[in-house]
């Protein structure tokens, strides 16, 4: 195995530094969480079908300190629902503690409140809709995860 060289250690850090600091200027990128998402707000739509061909979504939590990332979700009706493999990930957590987000399907900024999904009859339903959209494995929801609720909030 080769030795790490001084400078390509600080080359790699430098790279390091500067990836982590571009996320927390503006949107994620890719797996990497980012800062305030940039746009223009647009009004609740009255259905969701547009997002239907959006793989994934981006979610602004946390007003005061913006942190967003890149997440899988899916519509039903004029509500919109995302989901968190652990409620301990930094952002499930952000929104439990705040649930004013902005969301952002395919460009477009939508001012949302969240809440976690309790009702077993609409975990179920959302579930389904995760399975067809991402062609999904149901053993995927075992564990500490949860789908949150995002629904128009006003300004």
């Amino acid at each position: 195995m080769p030795m790490l060289t001084q400078t390509h250690f600080r080359h790699t850090s430098l790279w390091i530094v500067g990836a982590f600091l571009l996320s927390s200027c503006g949107p994620p990128l890719g797996p990497i969480p980012g800062g305030k998402l940039e746009g223009e707000l647009s009004p609740w739509p009255a259905n969701w079908d547009h997002a239907e061909d959006c793989e994934n979504v981006l979610l602004e939590t946390d007003p005061a300190d913006p942190y967003s990332v890149t997440i899988w979700g899916v519509g039903v009706k004029d509500e919109f629902f995302v989901g968190a493999s652990a409620r301990s990930n930094q952002w499930a957590r952000k929104i439990e503690s705040d649930p004013r987000v902005i969301l952002d399907v395919d460009g477009t900024l939508y001012r949302a409140h969240a809440k976690i999904l309790s009702d077993p009859e609409t975990v179920e339903l959302v579930a389904n809709k995760f399975f067809d959209k991402y062609d999904m494995d149901p053993d995927n929801l075992e564990g500490d995860g949860a789908f949150y609720r995002l629904t128009r909030r006003p300004r």
